[in-house]
């Protein structure tokens, strides 16, 4: 009998146990999770985590009309949007000159309000790939959940990054995080590299001739957000990983590791010092981040934004 421990074959990678992302992020990250908890309830994050099929991803034929009205009618459903009172505009870009275009950061999505009613405009010309409008889809739909519905305003900073954010805590976060990542052609094919944070006046995606994805969180974020989203769950090996990018799965399983050495079941490191309640508040460069009565001071950096608390319940 061979009583030597188990070794671990040498192509399977070693999981790391520290966060993904950096504290303030971790902060931020965690912060806005439990507010959406406080905001929607628990029951978003309980349903059935929304999946690609195989025919979806292989799929390169542009839906039609009716068919993205039928896509845009089922995640209303999923995301508590009611479709009645929602106006649709499709607007299509396959005039523009492709050249032009490649230079160009260019708007897929919108949303605004007019006469009262929330407004999500696609870009048609985006549409064949079934994943990516979802992803914008969605992102569009929790504008409609966040500043429709009042709980925060567009002077946050932070407000799209939120935005992105809630897409998660609703089930859809595979789309938008896979779609989060910028493939741009490298004369030895293709490198990928994180879009990180994009402005309003760039709106959420950016196409070229390789291949461009839509985000304001950088893959390091939605990888610790998915893993968050799966702690609250209590799943610590979730089956939906499989559908998400060879790279998020390996952060998320980090963020799952670092989570399960570091937190109680259900449960977020940050919000809590021993059995004192921590609030969080996010504060510029070179200023203390407050986590309760400890102070921490982070300079060097950016990041986070000097965004405004959640609104108060």
């Amino acid at each position: 009998m061979n009583d030597e421990p188990e070794q671990q074959p040498p192509w399977v990678p070693e999981v790391r146990t520290d966060c993904p992302v950096e504290v303030p992020q971790q902060a931020w990250i965690e912060a806005s999770m439990a507010w959406f908890a406080r905001e929607f309830g628990r029951e978003p994050v309980m349903r059935a985590t929304v999946v690609p099929s195989s025919e979806l991803r292989s799929t390169a034929v542009t839906p039609t009309p009716r068919q993205i009205e039928g896509l845009v009618s089922g995640l209303c459903e999923l995301m508590e949007v009611d479709r009645a009172e929602l106006t649709l505009e499709l607007f299509d870009r396959a005039g523009e000159d492709p050249a032009a275009a490649r230079k160009e950061r260019r708007t897929v999505g919108h949303y605004y309000v007019e006469n009262g009613r929330p407004v999500i405009g696609l870009d048609v010309t985006e549409a064949s790939d079934v994943c990516y409008l979802t992803a914008v889809i969605a992102h569009e739909l929790c504008h409609v959940r966040l500043l429709g519905e009042e709980r925060i305003t567009a002077d946050r900073k932070d407000h799209e990054r939120l935005t992105d954010l809630l897409t998660v805590y609703f089930g859809l976060g595979v789309f938008t995080a896979n779609a989060a990542l910028r493939f741009g052609e490298t004369k030895r094919g293709f490198s990928v590299q994180p879009l990180g944070y994009l402005d309003e006046r760039t709106l959420n995606a950016t196409r070229n001739d390789g291949y461009s994805r839509l985000g304001y969180l950088t893959e390091r974020e939605f990888g610790y957000a998915m893993a968050c989203y799966a702690w609250l769950r209590r799943d610590t090996e979730p089956d939906w990983a499989r559908s998400l990018d060879p790279g998020l799965r390996v952060l998320l399983r980090q963020g799952l590791a670092y989570l399960s050495r570091n937190a109680a079941p259900g449960e977020f490191p940050t919000p809590r010092s021993g059995s004192v309640r921590l609030s969080v508040r996010v504060v510029p460069k070179a200023d203390p981040v407050w986590l309760g009565g400890l102070c921490l001071m982070f300079t060097g950096t950016e990041w986070p934004p000097n965004a405004p608390k959640h609104r108060p319940r």
